[in-house]
């Protein structure tokens, strides 16, 4: 199926995000606001990867978590197969929120320092009623670790008892586990050794071209985010400030910021 076909699962229409940065002393009316997403728009397509990328500060994280529903635009719209977010049942929102997870930067301060691997990874589990009970949660746990290349026994340690690589594959296990149709991938291989990087990079592609997840892929790095992308997106102070196939952008920037990047991502 050529790319322009496939289904529209998130859409991203006109958002906005603005953050109060002084406020009145006394009846705290907003003073002064700071807008860091701008008049954002972009769509998910099923089984393809969107990559967004830019320097710390330029938006492309809040333009996650917005789109992911972990904080709420000012202005704009998300919709999720269709439906406006904001027009959901309860239902309805529950399944968008199942069907949208994230892996985060820093796989060690995303699990709960106290409960092992396999507690953090059953949580979304039984959380969302997914399994009878613990057993059920656990078997589940265990089929998803060693998918992602992990012995199962592993779900017994705690965070701190294993390797930041491998706690990064918990990660994506514990997003994987509730059957995502997006995953929104926050810097994920950012805080990992270079060694450790392309493993998880792989690993990504392999998991999207056998469950045929979307995916959201978030980078300051451009060579990355071409690596895993179908298109690109690239932000600078809250505004996209060009779009296109991957491969074409990184080729044929059109704008001077896109071109300042790749120089530094590809500089000797």
């Amino acid at each position: 199926m050529e790319a322009n076909k496939n289904e529209i699962i998130l859409e991203v229409k006109n958002i906005r995000k603005e953050y109060a940065i002084k406020k009145h002393f006394l009846t705290g009316r907003v003073l002064e606001k700071i807008a860091a997403v701008k008049n954002t728009s972009f769509e998910v397509r099923e089984g393809m990867a969107l990559g967004i990328v830019g320097e710390s500060g330029s938006g492309k994280s809040t333009t996650g978590e917005i789109a992911g529903g972990l904080q709420r635009q000012t202005y704009g719209s998300i919709f999720y197969c269709g439906k406006n977010i904001d027009e959901m049942s309860d239902y309805e929102y529950q399944e968008y929120r199942r069907n949208v997870q994230f892996i985060f930067q820093d796989p060690k301060s995303s699990m709960d320092p106290n409960y092992t691997i396999g507690d953090n990874v059953s949580f979304p589990v039984l959380t969302l009623k997914l399994a009878k009970n613990k057993n059920e949660a656990y078997k589940l746990v265990s089929e998803m670790l060693e998918r992602v290349g992990l012995n199962e026994k592993i779900k017994n340690k705690y965070p701190s008892e294993i390797s930041g690589g491998q706690c990064q594959r918990a990660a994506i296990a514990r997003a994987l586990i509730v059957n995502p149709r997006v995953i929104i991938c926050d810097e994920p291989v950012s805080a990992l050794d270079v060694s450790i990087q392309a493993q998880i990079l792989n690993l990504l592609k392999q998991l999207q071209k056998e469950l045929k997840i979307s995916y959201i892929f978030i980078s300051h790095d451009i060579g990355v985010v071409n690596y895993m992308s179908d298109t690109i997106l690239v932000m600078n102070r809250g505004s996209i400030v060009e779009s296109g196939e991957a491969r074409e952008v990184l080729i044929n920037p059109q704008n001077e910021y896109t071109k300042k990047l790749i120089n530094s991502a590809f500089i000797n």
